[in-house]
């Protein structure tokens, strides 16, 4: 699919449950996990139609997240459907880790190619208060699962000033050990977050940048403006930075939620509702050729409209 400034859009977010196993306090600040259970949920048959309709429209790469996408019984199956039966290319996980390391072969077997695994602290204590009783243990063991698994690993940081900000070399470290990617994330103003933005938020980006050592090298994707290498390392960082830094003029992604609905952009507060259109082929085909054709430019023209989601339906 083409959008309206000629971008090739082949990369689609699913998000299978709002429901998360943790309950972090950037995620869902005021503690009301119970919430996130209500309302209308994509059953797996509504899943397969909507990934065979977009690989047939040009989807190529699939991300599956959540809330976790862990705690959704039909993922493997939803994996390698999307691997054999739809010609997707990459099919790829985002998941806080601590269920990983029990599924991490079926999910391997059933053709997942990456994972990106929610990390942000390595001080046991730090990450029990941030997701209000996390067993970092878990994460940790996710973490060297996928490793040993042969399956390309992410780690994704958010970083928080006076948090964590001081564990920004420990971070660096695993990539300087592991051929891995890690992603450091500025804190971002979405969903209820709006207070805690202004508490939180660090410029990541100018303490790398400032960082002996780091050199800048190319990034192949559409992630990451920059990705940094210390010397001998075995991995690589990115930022992800503020809103303004996202590389929006190449991004080629839309993302479809628990309930049915497409945002053209993670963070927009607009939304198109496909529900109606599930097992009408020729229909939700015409209809999400029309919708992709309104996906933003940037940044810029969503800034006064961002979403009312919290992260973990993002």
């Amino acid at each position: 699919m083409k959008d309206g400034f000629n971008r090739d859009i082949d990369y689609l977010n699913i998000s299978l449950t709002n429901i998360c196993d943790l309950n972090c306090t950037y995620c869902m600040p005021y503690n009301d996990v119970a919430t996130y259970n209500k309302g209308r949920y994509l059953s797996v048959d509504d899943y397969k139609f909507i990934i065979k309709s977009m690989s047939e429209l040009g989807i190529r790469k699939i991300e599956f997240t959540g809330g976790e996408p862990l705690l959704n019984p039909n993922l493997v199956d939803l994996i390698y459907y999307a691997k054999n039966y739809c010609n997707i290319e990459e099919v790829s996980l985002t998941t806080n880790g601590i269920k990983f390391s029990e599924q991490g072969l079926k999910l391997k077997n059933a053709g997942l190619d990456k994972v990106n695994i929610q990390i942000n602290s390595l001080k046991e204590y730090k990450y029990e208060s941030l997701t209000r009783g996390g067993n970092l243990g878990l994460v940790l063991k996710s973490f060297s699962t996928a490793l040993n698994l042969g399956i390309e690993t992410t780690i994704d940081t958010l970083i928080i000033k006076n948090f964590n900000d001081d564990e920004m070399d420990d971070f660096i470290q695993l990539a300087n050990n592991f051929p891995i990617t890690l992603r450091f994330f500025e804190m971002m103003y979405v969903g209820k977050l709006d207070g805690l933005f202004n508490e939180g938020y660090l410029n990541v980006a100018d303490i790398i940048n400032n960082m002996d050592n780091m050199t800048k090298i190319k990034s192949y994707d559409k992630v990451c403006r920059y990705y940094y290498k210390t010397p001998n390392s075995r991995g690589k960082i990115g930022i992800v930075s503020r809103f303004y830094d996202i590389n929006c003029w190449s991004c080629d992604k839309i993302t479809l939620s628990y309930d049915g609905k497409i945002r053209l952009c993670r963070y927009e507060n607009k939304e198109y509702d496909i529900f109606n259109f599930i097992n009408k082929p020729l229909t939700f085909s015409e209809v999400m050729k029309d919708i992709i054709k309104y996906k933003p430019k940037d940044f810029n023209e969503i800034k006064n409209n961002i979403t009312y989601r919290n992260i973990n339906e993002l």
